[in-house]
């Protein structure tokens, strides 16, 4: 019996390879042919419409925007993943610590891994609002902050007690939170001019394809990292 579901067991992962490999390949098009369809609108969206070097919006726009990128930002998610992990080995749960620390690390690398195969340049279509060092596809702040908060979740919520009701509520949260971060981050790239849409929604895809795929081979190979 074990041999007729065996192949069943890797459809999953399999997909989801599929489709961060696709992703990455639009890409590398994009990299070469030029912006998608919807790039170029849905960045001076956020422009003043008589001048694209100024955001659309109140005067607090740029302020509001570089503090929602500052949820994607590199030393703000290391030292919450460092306190994470020091914390969870606390609690001597060396597989859960193990196991955020190896996705984190391996997004990273990732990330940096195709932004120098894809190599896309940063959009010239308006004024940039934040500084960056390097290529544009795919976004990182957008990748490794969703990476980064979905993990954390899936990590954390399974330790809270299953039958309190208020505490149903929190994991729910959690994961809300999660998710609302990881849009805000991804979208505040966008609106401060240092990405394209197609870099953060690329991002976004990655990051949930890498997580989905560290989640289903640990259920089946390390169940220990997600109890």
């Amino acid at each position: 019996m074990r041999s007729l579901y065996a192949p069943r067991a890797w459809l999953v992962p399999l997909l989801l390879f599929i489709l961060l490999a696709a992703t990455s390949a639009c890409g590398y098009v994009l990299s070469h042919s030029g912006p998608a369809r919807f790039d170029a609108a849905i960045l001076l969206w956020f422009r003043a419409s008589d001048d694209t070097g100024r955001l659309a919006g109140p005067e607090w726009a740029l302020t509001f925007w570089l503090a929602l990128t500052l949820l994607g930002d590199t030393i703000p998610r290391i030292v919450v993943a460092v306190f994470t992990i020091f914390g969870l080995l606390l609690l001597r749960r060396w597989h859960n610590a193990l196991f955020i620390a190896g996705v984190l690390i391996s997004g990273i690398a990732l990330s940096t891994a195709l932004k120098y195969w894809v190599a896309r340049p940063r959009p010239q279509l308006v004024t940039h609002f934040d500084h960056f060092s390097s290529m544009s596809f795919p976004s990182g702040h957008a990748l490794n902050s969703t990476l980064f908060y979905l993990t954390i979740a899936l990590v954390l919520v399974p330790l809270l007690p299953q039958r309190q009701a208020s505490c149903k509520i929190l994991r729910w949260n959690l994961y809300a939170l999660a998710i609302v971060a990881s849009l805000a981050t991804g979208i505040s790239r966008v609106a401060l001019g240092v990405h394209w849409p197609s870099d953060v929604l690329a991002g976004w895809v990655i990051a949930a394809a890498w997580a989905g795929l560290w989640l289903v081979l640990a259920k089946r190979y390390w169940p220990k990292a997600l109890l």
